[in-house]
């Protein structure tokens, strides 16, 4: 029986080394998990981090574009304000030019209607005088009337 517990021996001496050796083992891959999954963080974070840093230049060059719009905009805004004071001016300029216009055309309406009567008076005392008014195709002077 001695050399059953002599191979019992030896076989619980050989076992022990390989649970060493398999603790060994998996406490080297948890470890190597582990520092993969930490690496795996790092590179993850990192990424985030470049993310942001492209999304806060992305923001800014937007921000730019959009303040620099807004800018030209309000450029344009006042361009527009000053044309259209002008035109409002150009506006009440033209209408006082109508009025005053309208003003003359009436004065020389009139004055045609009386130059039209003082034509009819001096028609009728030409006829009086015995003279001919003239005939609307000849404008020359008075003709007289038989011989």
């Amino acid at each position: 029986m001695s050399g059953l517990s002599d191979i019992l021996v030896q076989l619980g001496v050989g076992i022990v080394p390989l649970g060493v050796a398999y603790l060994a083992f998996r406490s080297a891959t948890d470890a190597s998990r582990k520092s993969q999954q930490s690496a795996l963080l790092q590179v993850e974070h990192q990424a985030e981090v470049e993310r942001s840093k492209v999304d806060a230049e992305a923001f800014i060059r937007a921000k730019t574009i959009y303040e620099d719009a807004l800018a030209q905009m309000e450029k344009q805004m006042s361009r527009m304000q000053g044309q259209a004071s002008q035109l409002g001016a150009e506006l009440v300029t033209e209408q006082s030019s109508s009025v005053a216009m309208r003003d003359q055309i009436r004065r020389l309406q009139a004055q045609i209607r009386a130059l039209e009567r003082t034509v009819l008076v001096l028609r009728s005392q030409l006829v009086d005088a015995g003279l001919s008014p003239a005939p609307p195709s000849d404008l020359t002077g008075p003709h007289r009337l038989g011989p």
